[in-house]
């Protein structure tokens, strides 16, 4: 029953999510001139942050910022979005710096992830797995605390890989993801799949499900 309820809701939530990208996409092909994609990514972030912050308790706090490590003395990278819990140590209208201890999960947005983001990028025929994704979690993952999660969160997934090897690879770049829209590829579609799959691998879901349980 709970799985029935996480997964639909997860669903819904996807479609939800896509229909306000897609309302952004629309309003920009009417703007004269190029896309601007810097401004397409802001807008999906927040977006992003405001649905994780829909499930999120009393007591945590969501937004984009660095985290200090006391122990090493050592600023993180700017990070997309963190939930953290109590006061941070400064805190402005869209950003925070907290405290290692503080952080229960840090975000890693992004509007559209494809083959050479998740498996690394392709030189002479060969993929080097240390680049793409796994990079920046590499560069993250030491600001977060033991029970922490890293977590991607995209918007649209391309691979022309197959979906049990993209979720084995996404085990390894972080701790969880999501993604809105698993877009699949022509040789799936020619075999009758659906062009666009929602709650891939039932993954919002499972997030929703873990943001109402945190605590």
């Amino acid at each position: 029953m709970r799985d029935d309820l996480y997964r639909n809701l997860g669903e819904a939530k996807c479609e939800e999510l896509a229909k306000k990208c897609w309302s952004l996409w629309h309003l920009q092909e009417l703007c004269e001139g190029r896309r601007s994609t810097q401004v397409g990514g802001v807008v999906r972030e927040g977006i992003a942050r405001d649905f994780i912050r829909e499930f999120l308790s009393q007591g945590f706090g969501l937004k984009s910022g660095l985290v200090f490590d006391a122990e090493s003395k050592k600023m993180s990278p700017q990070i997309d979005a963190i939930i953290y819990k109590g006061a941070p140590l400064l805190e402005f209208t869209d950003a925070v710096v907290v405290e290692k201890s503080q952080v229960k999960a840090i975000f890693e947005i992004k509007s559209w992830i494809g083959q050479n983001d998740i498996f690394g990028t392709r030189r002479k025929g060969t993929r080097n797995p240390d680049t793409g994704l796994i990079s920046a979690f590499r560069s993250r993952k030491q600001f977060l605390p033991p029970d922490g999660k890293y977590i991607l969160f995209t918007f649209e997934l391309h691979s022309a890989s197959r979906d049990k090897d993209v979720i084995e690879r996404l085990g390894e770049i972080c701790d969880s993801y999501v993604a809105v829209i698993r877009r699949e590829p022509a040789i799936e579609r020619k075999a009758g799949k659906e062009a666009r799959v929602t709650n891939f691998g039932g993954s919002m879901g499972r997030l929703v499900e873990w943001l109402r349980d945190l605590n």
